[in-house]
């Protein structure tokens, strides 16, 4: 009659006692989800313990827990509590898990489930395998304070997001962008704060896309100097800097009527100067156009890499090649014989 019928195993049942001890603390004592992993799919983890909050709030963090049963594993202990012996083949899936991993061993007799967190460095080498030890006074059922600790505080990340979620919106409705650079980072060549908000703009193609031809690097500070930016040597350093740091910044510059930051950077890098009286109405200012050319040589890579990104065609690289073309002052062949720089 035996041979008819699948069984049940011995060392099943103890697996499925301890998973239904830990399940049983997890759901009627922290009051907590407990999902338990098919045995199929047990590759060193049989369930996962996930918090929920004293108002029923499923939190998303997560507890994963490899679970033992039985006196066998009760019998070897040290000073501080049971040595708890590991194979080889879970050492890493556990090492690499993505949340914590609890070890916990259940004492059949007491129905008691004692528990450690599972870190790599803690563990001691054997031949087959590995130990870690499991605290006598590690019980899980008087442990909820102490497994929450391991996950940090719940964070409202929502809320947390929307003045970005704001700014977002005010970037994507505005027709120009006024970034300010702090003088403190022109004074100290520091360009890391304007890179990262240019990073924020490619967080997605959508703000990206939306954002092109925006921008306004405004040099707060400088409006009771008389001299021009240009003439400023610690706001050449920074252009210099910032120059190398923004790649894409043809892309995003804003050109045509009142625009000025692409002025800014073209008379920083390129030696300009002041040709007669220094006076817009009597007085010019002069570029050398060799480094003019090696400028925007430098940075057409970065508005293509830009547009193919976005999958924009040829035809909008273009356009946005032609303004920046007449923003520097140059001339420019019929738009219908230009190919993509």
């Amino acid at each position: 009659m035996r041979d008819g019928f699948p069984q049940y195993s011995r060392t099943a049942q103890q697996g499925d006692a301890g998973v239904n001890l830990v399940a049983a603390i997890a759901t009627d004592q922290f009051k907590w989800l407990f999902k338990r992993n098919h045995q199929e799919h047990d590759f060193g983890i049989d369930g996962q313990m996930e918090v929920i909050t004293e108002e029923g709030l499923v939190t998303g963090q997560i507890l994963a827990t490899q679970i033992k049963h039985g006196e066998s594993y009760l019998r070897e202990t040290n000073r501080w509590g049971y040595v708890y012996r590991g194979e080889t083949k879970h050492f890493n899936y556990l090492s690499n898990y993505p949340v914590p991993v609890l070890i916990i061993i259940c004492d059949p007799a007491t129905k008691t489930a004692y528990w450690t967190r599972f870190v790599p460095e803690e563990t001691r080498p054997t031949e087959g395998g590995w130990t870690l030890t499991v605290p006598f006074a590690n019980r899980l059922s008087e442990s909820k304070a102490a497994l929450l600790s391991l996950l940090g505080p719940v964070v409202d990340k929502m809320a947390a997001l929307q003045e970005y979620w704001r700014l977002n919106k005010l970037l994507v409705e505005s027709e120009t962008v006024m970034y300010i650079v702090d003088p403190d980072d022109v004074a100290t060549c520091n360009v890391g704060k304007t890179r990262m908000f240019f990073d924020r703009l490619r967080v997605t193609k959508e703000l990206a896309l939306q954002c092109q031809g925006k921008m306004e690097l405004i040099f707060f500070g400088f409006d009771d100097d008389p001299r021009e930016l240009f003439e400023i040597p610690e706001v050449r350093t920074f252009v210099a800097a910032l120059a190398k740091a923004l790649p894409e910044l043809l892309f995003y510059v804003r050109t045509g009527p009142g625009s000025h930051t692409l002025k800014v950077f073209v008379s920083c890098l390129c030696d300009a100067k002041w040709e007669g009286k220094k006076e817009p109405t009597e007085g010019y200012v002069s570029l050398d156009t060799t480094k003019l050319r090696k400028f925007l040589m430098d940075h057409w890579p970065g508005l293509n890499e830009m547009t193919d990104w976005l999958g924009m065609s040829t035809e909008e690289n273009m356009r946005i090649t032609f303004a920046v073309a007449d923003e520097c002052g140059l001339n420019r062949p019929d738009a219908k014989k230009r190919k993509k720089t």
